[in-house]
């Protein structure tokens, strides 16, 4: 690989500023809504430190990052990577907020809106003070041409599931293999990567999910652990905005601009996804309208959603249907006695839901109402099926992956940690720097808000209004997310398009070449929407089928 030169400092254009330094140095999981599958030495002792990027109209956020060898992922063929955390000092943020309050002029910042799009005021026993968040991502460089392909955003679920799920098992450059006593953790290159056309970025978002975690800004440790700020995906979506932003303006010094940028993830990237779109989109807008601020709009052209969880009116009632009916074709899971009472107690979840998702004009949801849909649903709807020890992400499939542990151990490794520029301290539930697949904490501060049982559909509808493209995609075996439930919430939806979309007969799309007389699945598109099924695939289309995304 090109060696960077010395420390420099440079200004763009755009008032960006970055500084590049080169140094030498010396040599219990949880799947939840992610578990994960090909062999690459050990990286070097070589690491390149990149430095820090940030923009005087983002006062709180700046990047920081590193350039791994190629060895740790890929082979070493020339393709690039960068490993980093988008660091945002909550103290400028709420600086920001009193400047709003007292002008009504205030700089450009990514907005708090609530499912009505009306602002959010921060209420201040939950203003931490003295806190710097740190948000971990891993981005790949296009195999095929860096400068010219699109750019892709992946993120796993849960809440708190990393996106080293979806980076070390199913779409990444790299998989990651079983280790033994003599090999330990580590990784194989693989063919079908979406890097292989794409420049892919793998986020660790909110706080608490994977390597990403909190932290004092003075260091001081004798406090305890920093407390976190996010608990409901509307709260994430802003330091995802300006972490897009920031990485779009400064794409250009790294691998060439932007010229088309995607938004993919699954499970709770359903609702995830559609939250930090609606609001790169506005932001985009604030760009346009103030040329003064030096930034630029980040080219958003479409979001694809795999078995997401985006509308829990429809999909919470589809555990029954899929369990309990015979529609699916794969028989019924359950016996007739036990769906009795499943389907009787879908009402109750519905109304519980309508209360949560029907906030008065001008307020955010209610905790309460949100918090107890989340909970009775849940339990009542899908805890019979759990009780089959099937897989809710593959009906076929009994217990855990075992490609969970391999991902966890390799990411976890010393010599990993060291190539990727980790942070020693802060990551983990324990705090203590220890990665983990999945945040127990992370997951229990968003069931305490309810936000599993809102709904994100208003966000999608936005994104289709602001000429967004938008792909739903669902592997057939899935429980949690199962494709019936997408289907009835895509049919629902409120729209322009609603009636032209449902009148639109579901038709069969199929494999890439050279089997395109395969049948891989079925769709149903109308304008800049569209709906498809992967035949024979799990919660993890891109780990169960491969070839067909």
């Amino acid at each position: 690989m090109q060696k960077r030169s010395a420390t420099f400092q440079e200004k763009s254009e755009s008032a960006w500023s970055c500084a590049i330094s080169s140094t030498e140095h010396s040599r219990d999981i949880d799947v939840r809504h992610c578990p994960i599958a090909n062999d690459a030495s050990y990286p070097s002792e070589r690491t390149q430190t990149i430095g820090t990027l940030s923009h005087p109209s983002l006062p709180a956020h700046s990047l920081r990052f590193v350039e791994p060898d190629g060895s740790i992922c890929e082979s070493n063929d020339g393709t690039r990577s960068w490993s980093g955390y988008l660091d945002v000092n909550l103290d400028e943020i709420w600086k920001h907020e009193e400047a709003q309050a007292l002008t009504g002029q205030a700089p450009y910042a990514p907005r708090l809106m609530d499912a009505d799009d009306h602002a959010v005021e921060t209420d201040e026993s939950k203003k931490p003070r003295g806190v710097v968040e740190h948000f971990y991502f891993w981005a790949f460089e296009s195999r095929n041409d860096p400068k010219n392909d699109p750019t892709t955003l992946w993120l796993n679920g849960g809440p708190g599931c990393s996106s080293g799920c979806g980076m070390l098992m199913e779409l990444g450059p790299c998989n990651a293999r079983p280790y033994n006593g003599t090999k330990g953790p580590h990784t194989q290159w693989n063919p079908l990567s979406w890097t292989n056309n794409s420049t892919v970025i793998f986020l660790d978002q909110p706080v608490g999910t994977g390597f990403s975690y909190a932290s004092w800004a003075e260091g001081d440790d004798k406090k305890g652990k920093a407390p976190s700020r996010i608990y409901t995906a509307r709260e994430a979506a802003r330091d995802a905005s300006a972490f897009l932003q920031l990485w779009g303006m400064h794409a250009k010094q790294l691998m060439g601009d932007v010229t088309s940028f995607h938004i993919a993830g699954e499970s709770y990237a359903g609702r995830w996804i559609p939250l930090i779109a609606s609001q790169l989109v506005e932001d985009n807008k604030q760009v346009v309208a103030q040329p003064e601020l030096g930034l630029k709009p980040l080219p958003l052209a479409s979001v694809l959603i795999g078995n997401g969880i985006t509308s829990p009116k429809h999909q919470f009632p589809a555990y029954v249907e899929y369990a309990c009916s015979n529609v699916t074709g794969f028989g019924t899971f359950l016996s007739k006695e036990t769906c009795e009472t499943m389907w009787g107690r879908v009402p109750t979840c519905l109304a519980l839901v309508e209360k949560c998702n029907a906030p008065a004009e001008g307020t955010p949801h209610d905790t309460l109402a949100c918090k107890t849909a989340l909970e009775f649903c849940e339990t009542a709807l899908s805890q019979p099926y759990f009780d089959t020890g099937r897989s809710s992400y593959d009906f076929n499939h009994y217990g855990d992956y075992e490609e969970d542990d391999w991902f966890a151990h390799f990411l976890d490794d010393k010599k990993t940690k060291k190539a990727l520029g980790i942070d020693k301290r802060g990551a983990g539930d324990k705090h203590d720097g220890t990665y983990a697949s999945c945040s127990d904490s992370v997951y229990n501060r968003f069931a305490q808000t309810g936000d599993g049982a809102k709904s994100s559909v208003w966000a999608v509808a936005d994104l289709l209004a602001n000429h967004v493209k938008v792909l739903l995609y669902a592997g057939e075996h899935d429980f949690i997310c199962n494709y019936l439930g997408i289907e009835a919430w895509t049919l629902d939806m409120d729209w322009p398009g609603k009636e032209e979309f449902g009148s639109q007969p579901l038709s069969a799309w199929h494999h890439p070449a050279p089997r395109h007389d395969q049948q891989a699945g079925l769709q149903r598109t109308f304008g800049n929407l569209t709906y498809a099924t992967v035949h024979e695939s799990s919660h993890f289309v891109p780990y169960s089928q491969p070839k067909r995304v």
